[in-house]
């Protein structure tokens, strides 16, 4: 996208106002171009690296008046260009990275938007304190995921991370700063969780803490069953006791025959609990009611090093390349009574090869009055079944991934199934998006309106006329 001279001349006129805050190097631009998809090419008209609220209040009501599009940008972990901008201002909340507070009486914690979860654990855990969920990749920005929705290993019992939201500072698309919660102005807060900065830019955030122990035991539990993985699920989720936290993800195996693939999948399950020095689990009696397959490990992990697990994951893929490849993660959350039958059917047309380097597909059971943010959406119903095929693409392959991902997304539809809107999301209709937020479609449109009623925050990824 060509920038239009007046837009060019605004944008010089911005960087006059705050200085260096505002980039418009065309070579660190085009470092923001794209997202963790590979699939886009949007290059930002400029950068505002603003430090706080009151930056970025200036940043939007200067672009309101100019008729420049902003958009917000933690870590970009998106893969459909949601965290892109063509030509308007990309403010980058990377710059706001300071932890104001921790507070392990009260249990919260404040800190800016672009605070980084890694940073937050590694402060709170030697204080005997964790955020309740956290999700797989630490390396992204808490307001970030608060405004995706943040699905992690606990949210069966916690909720998603942006129920964990207590108060919000927001910069709406008028330039306003306003401090939200579920008490004042509670429809900015309702809008701004999982509302993709559509409706206003979280520059703070006051969330919950839990108190946790010092240790983390992991079974490492193996399913050749799909049905027998689901009752399983729903033992743990309903545990009276509480004792488990969970990550669950189902792979393939890949059993190569000739130049025929054949793929047996299987459903392993990450069982954890934790506990403190000298009160060790008793692993029979834990395990006693499941039904797996084969108990194929255990591991023993600091509450720390538990939280950080999957580093070593990252840092593999980062070797190997396959982070660099495209990523169209397509993530559904299904109906709990048509969850098998959808999966099976759809990991039947699932070679092996389709997951490229590093690619896998996950499953996460979760009960749905563990949220309660009003633009999670999902299916009706007291369980539900989250799958994604999240794979790891070439770009010779792309087009024909592309493909065979969409037919699996409308298929999820046809079963009940709400997407999950931070991946590959190809609605590119009014009615599309209405049927996706269904009754919350009204609040969407005055949310908008009230926040944002100029429409110069972050468009073209929720259509509205």
């Amino acid at each position: 996208m060509t920038v239009s001279s007046s837009t060019t001349h605004a944008l010089e006129a911005l960087r006059e106002k705050l200085g260096e805050r505002i980039v418009l190097d065309e070579a660190v631009r085009a470092q923001f171009r794209s997202d963790y998809g590979r699939m886009v090419d949007n290059l930002p008209g400029a950068i505002a690296r603003c430090r706080d609220a009151q930056e970025v209040a200036e940043v939007v009501r200067f672009c309101r008046e100019h008729g420049i599009t902003v958009t917000a940008r933690g870590q970009g972990h998106t893969q459909s260009g949601q965290a892109t901008t063509a030509g308007g201002v990309l403010v980058d909340t990377a710059a706001m990275q300071k932890i104001h507070e921790i507070n392990g009486e009260a249990l919260y914690a404040v800190c800016d938007a672009g605070v980084i979860w890694r940073d937050i654990v590694a402060e709170t855990v030697p204080q005997g304190l964790v955020p309740p969920t956290l999700t797989n990749n630490l390396g992204v920005s808490i307001a970030g995921t608060m405004s995706v929705a943040g699905i992690g290993v606990a949210s069966f019992r916690y909720g998603i991370q942006a129920d964990n939201a207590l108060e919000l500072e927001v910069v709406t698309g008028t330039g306003e700063i306003v401090n939200c919660s579920r008490e004042q102005h509670t429809d900015l807060f309702n809008a701004v969780r999982c509302g993709f900065g559509q409706f206003g830019i979280i520059t703070k955030v006051k969330m919950k803490l839990r108190r946790c122990k010092d240790k983390v035991r992991m079974y490492h539990l193996l399913y050749d069953d799909l049905g027998v993985f689901m009752k399983d699920s729903e033992f743990i989720m309903n545990d009276p006791e509480e004792r488990f936290h969970t990550r669950r993800i189902g792979e393939g195996l890949n059993l190569g025959e000739g130049m025929q693939l054949y793929a047996y999948w299987l459903y392993p399950l990450f069982l954890t609990v934790e506990y403190e020095e000298g009160e060790e689990p008793d692993d029979a009696a834990l395990l006693s009611s499941l039904n797996h397959y084969q108990h194929l490990r255990t591991e023993e992990y600091t509450q720390l090093e538990f939280c950080n697990r999957l580093v070593p994951v990252f840092d593999l893929w980062h070797r190997s390349g396959g982070w660099e490849m495209a990523h169209p993660w397509m993530e559904t959350i299904l109906p709990w009574d048509k969850a098998q039958e959808f999966i099976e059917l759809a990991q039947s047309n699932l070679p092996p090869q389709a997951l490229g380097a590093g690619g896998h597909v996950l499953l996460w059971p979760a009960k749905t009055l563990a949220s309660e943010a009003p633009l999670f959406i999902h299916p009706e119903g007291d369980k539900l079944m989250g799958w994604g095929i999240l794979p790891a693409v070439p770009a010779q392959h792309l087009e024909q991934a592309l493909v065979q991902l969409d037919m699996a997304s409308e298929l999820s539809l046809g079963y009940g199934g709400k997407r999950y809107l931070s991946g590959y999301v190809t609605f590119n209709t009014v009615e599309r998006w209405r049927e996706h937020f269904g009754d919350k479609w009204p609040q969407v449109l005055a949310a908008k309106a009230k926040f944002d009623p100029d429409g110069i925050l972050n468009p073209g990824f929720i259509q509205y006329e």
